[in-house]
């Protein structure tokens, strides 16, 4: 490395005098310096070099959080005769750069803070996570203070707690520092705890997990959903994006499942099971949690072939030389959960919080939140903040469906003002990089989009762009001249024995969420042998009413097609469904499509058409039942779905591809109106 970063005469690096060198941004030139090797481990040039990423990033809010976070800390360094380590001239050259590097830096910062429009402070108060254990002020308890905390720790039964603990100096270092130094931050975390206390605390309890294990939440995030760590790790239980997605969390362009905090607990507390089944040890499940497996894995491992290592003892968290961090995380938990036990004893004053009801639905096209905004007379951030998840300004164009969230009685309103919202005709995606002279009005018009939709994909406010910058672009769908065929079908599996859902998504190239929703399948869904599954998106609208079908032959046979129930054939050949359950089965029969089933000959005439349907083999003959008076149509094809909390009838009449009317008339309902819990029937 070089001692010093390079610079021109004025002493300050000539990197830094422009916005942009060669195409590259700020942000990317900046990246390249180095400093001298003394230099590189202070806390003022790592915060700085936090914000050059989150600027490369376009996370302006957290590049200034990161830019006076390095600011603070260079100021506290001309104290600190820990960081006196570097020769007096590059440390005087260093004292007199970095506030310039700052400066420039938020230079390039506070412009797109004003067009994005968001408030710097509440985005910290609500998006900035602790930042593990180097974020705050830590200064040491005296022996004074730890006397203190222990007099009061020995009055304390431990049998309360859920976790193994033992009052040793780390965890009274730790309640020291939460009470003390962090206590603004473990006071605010408490009271949000609240809010999510019925919905954590319920999942531990489901899965017979330590109740206090909320804690860990508490110094990953302070229960902030949007919570950001320079680990790239975000939400409440702190995923980052490769994690996320072993279990289950959607980390891409639209949306952030990190941030949803029914789906992130549950993740989390699978993650910590798991890895509680492998270490057989809370604690070590937690550390691991951290640092990951593979590390407390190894150092277990070597400390077991320690030849000074008792090998009649096991390996506790206390016994292990972890990274600096891990040290005190697990610690931190520790204090945390001590505090949150006796908050009274500590000062802190915890009001219950709550989290806002809604009402959900789920939709199938993708529109901007500003129009469902507009629709329903609430603010956008009032959507934002129910659908934490959405990264961008849309409900995410990629998903076959999404559950959107709507502030508490406006359903009805989304409903009626739903063909009127403006949708997202956008197929695909191009990142478009910025180059010098480039205006959006020039860039919208290479790619045949109107500047709105430009501003909309990239969530901007304003004009204003830089050389450097990346854009997403939206690709319009372009429709296809008709070449007279007829569209393509819906294809159709049926399953074998040993398949699975993830084995039939990977047969047919389509995703598990897809395969699920074109299902109607819950998440524990089994796939059994014999079950037809649709493999392409079916029609999710409600089915329009068949044609009539011709007169059949006596005793001719009717291959089942997609969607065909007992009644819908019944109908479609005017024959009385008794009279086709008796010559199949009956109900113990159940119809899958190329199934080859008798329609029985009836003697009141069938309406003309010159469409023929499938027909198969001719069988012998047998007797044709009476005619008579048809009972009312039943389907064999029927589910039996549960209400769950937020669901109207227009929710699952959406869900499952048929219409409000048909559910009332399924159920006997008096009236639209469904609770939690209640059961309705669903024929398909």
């Amino acid at each position: 490395m070089a001692d010093v970063p390079s610079g021109g005469s004025s002493g300050q690096p000539d990197s830094l005098l422009s916005t942009v060198v060669g195409g590259e941004s700020f942000a990317q030139v900046a990246l390249k310096e180095k400093v001298h090797d003394s230099l590189a481990v202070r806390p003022s040039w790592t915060y700085y070099q936090y914000a050059l990423e989150a600027m490369d990033n376009q996370e302006w809010l957290l590049a200034r959080h990161y830019l006076d976070e390095s600011l603070r800390q260079l100021i506290s360094e001309k104290y600190d005769t820990l960081y006196h380590n570097a020769p007096d001239s590059i440390d005087s050259l260093y004292r007199s750069q970095m506030p310039l590097r700052i400066v420039n830096a938020l230079d390039e910062v506070y412009p797109n803070i004003a067009e994005i429009g968001v408030d710097a402070q509440v985005f910290e108060q609500n998006e900035v996570s602790i930042e593990g254990v180097d974020a705050l002020d830590e200064s040491e308890a005296d022996s004074a203070a730890l006397q203190v905390i222990e007099n009061f720790l020995d009055t304390v039964d431990v049998s309360q707690f859920t976790l193994p603990v033992e009052f040793n100096e780390r965890v009274m270092q730790e309640i020291f520092y939460m009470s003390g130094g962090a206590r603004s931050f473990t006071e605010g975390s408490l009271n949000r705890k609240t809010a999510y206390d019925s919905l954590v605390y319920s999942k531990l309890d489901e899965m017979n997990m330590p109740r206090d294990l909320i804690y860990l939440a508490l110094v990953e995030s302070g229960f902030k959903l949007k919570a950001y760590s320079r680990a790239k790790a975000s939400g409440m239980w702190q995923f980052i994006p490769e994690t996320g997605k072993r279990y289950g969390l959607t980390v891409d362009y639209w949306v952030d499942m990190r941030r949803n905090p029914e789906m992130a607990t549950t993740a989390a507390l699978k993650y910590l099971s798991r890895l509680y089944s492998e270490f057989n040890d809370w604690l070590l499940a937690m550390a691991a949690y951290n640092c990951g497996e593979g590390r407390v894995r190894r150092l277990v491992k070597e400390k077991m072939a320690d030849s000074t290592w008792d090998t009649t003892k096991v390996v506790t968290y206390w016994d292990l030389e972890l990274p600096k961090e891990t040290m005190r995380y697990v610690p931190r938990i520790l204090a945390a959960m001590v505090i949150g036990h006796y908050p009274e004893h500590y000062d802190m004053k915890i009001n219950q919080q709550y989290r806002p009801d809604f009402d959900t639905v789920t939709v199938f096209d993708s529109f901007p939140l500003e129009e469902v905004a507009k629709i329903l007379k609430v603010p956008e951030d009032t959507l934002r903040s129910l659908n934490m998840e959405l990264v961008k300004w849309c409900t995410p164009p990629n998903r076959d469906s999404y559950l959107l969230r709507l502030p508490v009685g406006t359903r009805s309103a989304f409903v009626d003002g739903y063909d009127k919202m403006e949708k997202n005709n956008f197929s695909s995606w191009h990142h478009h990089k910025v180059r010098r002279g480039e205006s959006l009005g020039v860039i919208s018009r290479q790619y045949g989009i109107s500047v709105k939709e430009l501003q909309q994909a990239n969530d901007m406010k304003g004009t204003r762009i830089r050389a450097g910058q990346t854009l997403l672009i939206p690709i319009k769908v372009t429709p296809k001249k008709s070449s007279g065929k007829k569209p393509a079908k819906v294809k159709t599996y049926v399953a074998k024995l040993g398949d699975n859902v993830a084995s039939v998504a990977r047969l047919f190239g389509v995703s598990q969420e897809s395969l699920r929703v074109w299902n109607s399948m819950k998440e524990d869904h089994v796939v059994k042998p014999g079950d037809t599954l649709f493999v392409s998106k079916p029609e999710l609208k409600p089915v329009v009413p068949q044609a009539p079908a011709p007169k059949l032959s006596k005793g001719e046979r009717y291959v089942v097609g997609e969607g065909d129930t007992y009644a819908e054939i019944a109908k479609k050949f005017g024959v009385p469904v008794v009279m086709l359950l008796e010559a199949n089965g009956g109900f113990q029969r159940r119809l899958s499509v190329g199934d080859s089933i008798v329609v029985p000959e009836f003697t009141q005439t069938v309406q003309k058409s010159s469409a023929k349907p499938k027909v198969a083999e001719k069988p012998a003959d047998k007797p044709a039942a009476k005619a008579g008076k048809a009972k009312p149509e039943k389907s064999t094809a029927e589910k039996v779905h549960v209400v769950k909390k937020g669901e109207g009838l227009w929710d699952i009449s959406r869900q499952y591809g048929v219409t409000i009317e048909d559910i009332v008339r399924w159920n006997d309902l008096k009236d639209t109106k469904i609770r939690i819990g209640d059961k309705l029937i669903i024929r398909k």
